[in-house]
């Protein structure tokens, strides 16, 4: 069902609230999906006016490690693939 490497938009719920977030498949084996680790980017913050960089906001360096989603879970509403 889920394909290994391919970027989905997960819906789930944390704590009562429903949670978006994206992810890229590393590894599937039902009902568990392991989501490749990432790392903060850097963030570029873009004036209205010019379209110029105003500010480069530098991302933290850290690692943090892919989250483990069980697809079973009554927390998991959904995932979509994304194709763009």
């Amino acid at each position: 069902m889920f394909k290994i490497g391919v970027n989905y938009k997960f819906h789930t719920l944390e704590s009562g609230d429903e949670v978006t977030f994206w992810g890229t498949i590393e590894k599937y084996e039902h009902p568990l999906i392991k989501l490749e680790d990432t790392q903060m980017p850097d963030i570029n913050i873009i004036t209205h006016e010019t379209g110029d960089i105003a500010q480069t906001i530098k991302g933290d360096g850290l690692v943090y490690p892919g989250r483990i989603i069980n697809v079973t879970s009554p927390n998991f509403i959904s995932a979509e693939e994304q194709t763009d």
